[in-house]
Protein backbone atom coordinates (compact mmCIF):
# COMPACT_ATOMS: atom_id res chain seq x y z
CA UNK A 1 0.00 0.00 0.00
CA UNK A 2 2.67 2.00 0.63
CA UNK A 3 4.36 1.98 -2.95
CA UNK A 4 0.56 2.85 -4.41
CA UNK A 5 1.26 6.13 -2.32
CA UNK A 6 4.32 6.55 -3.55
CA UNK A 7 3.52 5.98 -7.45
CA UNK A 8 0.72 8.43 -7.03
CA UNK A 9 3.02 10.80 -5.32
CA UNK A 10 5.49 10.48 -8.20
CA UNK A 11 2.52 10.63 -11.02
CA UNK A 12 1.56 13.70 -9.34
CA UNK A 13 4.72 15.82 -9.55
CA UNK A 14 5.45 14.28 -13.38
CA UNK A 15 2.15 16.08 -14.16
CA UNK A 16 3.29 19.33 -12.32
CA UNK A 17 6.49 19.47 -13.97
CA UNK A 18 4.64 19.10 -17.30
CA UNK A 19 2.20 22.03 -16.78
CA UNK A 20 5.15 24.33 -15.82
CA UNK A 21 7.00 23.44 -18.96
CA UNK A 22 4.09 23.51 -21.45
CA UNK A 23 2.93 26.61 -23.40
CA UNK A 24 0.35 28.72 -21.96
CA UNK A 25 -1.67 28.62 -25.34
CA UNK A 26 -3.23 25.93 -27.58
CA UNK A 27 -2.98 28.16 -30.97
CA UNK A 28 -0.23 30.22 -32.28
CA UNK A 29 -1.28 33.93 -31.72
CA UNK A 30 -0.24 35.12 -34.98
CA UNK A 31 -1.87 32.74 -37.19
CA UNK A 32 -4.16 30.78 -35.21
CA UNK A 33 -3.24 27.30 -35.65
CA UNK A 34 -1.93 24.45 -33.71
CA UNK A 35 1.61 25.00 -31.55
CA UNK A 36 4.69 23.32 -32.35
CA UNK A 37 6.72 21.75 -29.64
CA UNK A 38 9.86 23.44 -31.23
CA UNK A 39 8.74 26.85 -32.01
CA UNK A 40 8.50 29.05 -28.29
CA UNK A 41 9.57 31.83 -26.89
CA UNK A 42 10.16 31.15 -23.12
CA UNK A 43 10.86 34.02 -20.26
CA UNK A 44 12.79 32.57 -17.38
CA UNK A 45 12.33 33.63 -13.48
CA UNK A 46 13.97 33.42 -10.73
CA UNK A 47 11.35 32.14 -8.78
CA UNK A 48 8.03 30.95 -8.39
CA UNK A 49 6.46 34.29 -7.02
CA UNK A 50 8.20 36.10 -10.14
CA UNK A 51 6.51 33.82 -12.39
CA UNK A 52 3.38 33.61 -10.91
CA UNK A 53 3.00 37.81 -10.94
CA UNK A 54 4.38 37.67 -14.64
CA UNK A 55 1.67 35.26 -15.51
CA UNK A 56 -0.94 37.17 -14.14
CA UNK A 57 -0.46 40.67 -16.62
CA UNK A 58 2.16 39.51 -18.93
CA UNK A 59 2.17 42.69 -20.98
CA UNK A 60 2.81 44.30 -17.46
CA UNK A 61 6.07 42.93 -17.19
CA UNK A 62 7.00 41.85 -20.94
CA UNK A 63 8.98 45.25 -21.74
CA UNK A 64 11.52 44.63 -18.93
CA UNK A 65 12.74 41.26 -20.35
CA UNK A 66 15.93 41.74 -21.48
CA UNK A 67 16.79 39.14 -24.10
CA UNK A 68 20.40 37.58 -23.72
CA UNK A 69 22.26 35.74 -26.13
CA UNK A 70 21.59 32.04 -26.61
CA UNK A 71 25.01 31.29 -27.25
CA UNK A 72 27.80 31.56 -24.25
CA UNK A 73 30.93 32.03 -26.63
CA UNK A 74 31.72 33.38 -30.01
CA UNK A 75 31.11 30.41 -32.64
CA UNK A 76 33.86 31.57 -34.71
CA UNK A 77 36.42 31.99 -32.70
CA UNK A 78 35.54 30.41 -29.44
CA UNK A 79 36.30 33.86 -27.02
CA UNK A 80 33.91 35.73 -25.08
CA UNK A 81 30.55 38.17 -26.07
CA UNK A 82 31.03 41.50 -26.90
CA UNK A 83 28.19 42.19 -29.75
CA UNK A 84 25.65 40.23 -30.76
CA UNK A 85 23.14 39.57 -34.13
CA UNK A 86 20.10 38.52 -34.52
CA UNK A 87 18.83 35.56 -35.92
CA UNK A 88 14.95 34.82 -36.29
CA UNK A 89 14.06 37.10 -33.09
CA UNK A 90 17.13 35.33 -31.26
CA UNK A 91 20.20 37.09 -30.12
CA UNK A 92 23.41 35.48 -31.15
CA UNK A 93 27.00 36.53 -29.02
CA UNK A 94 29.71 36.85 -31.05
CA UNK A 95 33.22 38.28 -30.01
CA UNK A 96 33.55 41.11 -31.94
CA UNK A 97 32.06 43.11 -35.01
CA UNK A 98 34.97 41.22 -37.44
CA UNK A 99 32.72 38.30 -36.49
CA UNK A 100 29.59 39.80 -36.55
CA UNK A 101 29.82 40.92 -40.23
CA UNK A 102 30.85 37.32 -41.04
CA UNK A 103 28.13 35.81 -39.19
CA UNK A 104 25.68 38.51 -41.42
CA UNK A 105 27.15 37.93 -44.61
CA UNK A 106 26.82 34.03 -44.01
CA UNK A 107 24.36 33.15 -41.53
CA UNK A 108 22.47 30.05 -43.14
CA UNK A 109 26.28 27.98 -43.02
CA UNK A 110 27.44 29.57 -39.62
CA UNK A 111 24.29 29.31 -37.64
CA UNK A 112 25.06 25.11 -37.38
CA UNK A 113 28.42 26.57 -35.24
CA UNK A 114 26.68 28.28 -32.36
CA UNK A 115 26.00 26.06 -29.68
CA UNK A 116 22.28 26.97 -28.20
CA UNK A 117 23.03 27.15 -23.95
CA UNK A 118 19.44 28.57 -23.36
CA UNK A 119 15.93 27.84 -23.78
CA UNK A 120 14.70 30.92 -22.25
CA UNK A 121 15.26 34.99 -24.08
CA UNK A 122 16.76 36.07 -20.79
CA UNK A 123 19.51 34.73 -18.03
CA UNK A 124 18.24 37.22 -15.48
CA UNK A 125 14.60 37.44 -14.21
CA UNK A 126 12.67 40.07 -15.07
CA UNK A 127 11.28 41.10 -11.54
CA UNK A 128 14.02 40.65 -9.69
CA UNK A 129 17.40 40.61 -11.48
CA UNK A 130 18.39 37.55 -10.08
CA UNK A 131 19.68 34.72 -12.14
CA UNK A 132 16.83 32.30 -13.43
CA UNK A 133 15.62 29.25 -12.66
CA UNK A 134 15.31 27.28 -16.06
CA UNK A 135 12.36 25.26 -14.52
CA UNK A 136 10.20 28.26 -13.68
CA UNK A 137 9.36 29.65 -17.03
CA UNK A 138 6.52 31.80 -19.53
CA UNK A 139 6.23 29.98 -22.54
CA UNK A 140 4.45 30.84 -25.93
CA UNK A 141 3.98 27.93 -28.21
CA UNK A 142 3.97 28.89 -32.34
CA UNK A 143 2.89 27.35 -34.97
CA UNK A 144 6.12 27.87 -36.69
CA UNK A 145 9.56 29.95 -36.40
CA UNK A 146 8.55 32.21 -38.58
CA UNK A 147 5.68 33.32 -36.38
CA UNK A 148 8.19 32.85 -33.22
CA UNK A 149 10.47 35.06 -34.85
CA UNK A 150 7.99 37.65 -35.61
CA UNK A 151 6.97 37.66 -32.07
CA UNK A 152 10.39 37.60 -30.77
CA UNK A 153 11.30 40.93 -32.56
CA UNK A 154 7.98 42.88 -30.69
CA UNK A 155 7.07 41.38 -27.69
CA UNK A 156 5.12 43.72 -26.11
CA UNK A 157 3.32 44.56 -29.10
CA UNK A 158 2.21 40.89 -29.54
CA UNK A 159 2.01 39.67 -26.10
CA UNK A 160 -1.89 40.85 -25.71
CA UNK A 161 -2.75 38.15 -28.79
CA UNK A 162 -1.81 34.95 -26.22
CA UNK A 163 -4.63 32.99 -25.47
Amino acid sequence: MKWLGTFLGFLSLVFVISAIAAPVNKKCPLSGNAISKDATYSVGFCCGNCQGKFSKDPSKSIAKVKAAPINDVCPLSGRAIKVTASYKGDLVGLCCNNCKGKFEKDTANLIKKVKVVRNTVNDKCPLSGEAIDPKKTYTVGFCCNNCAGKFKKDPAKNIAKVK
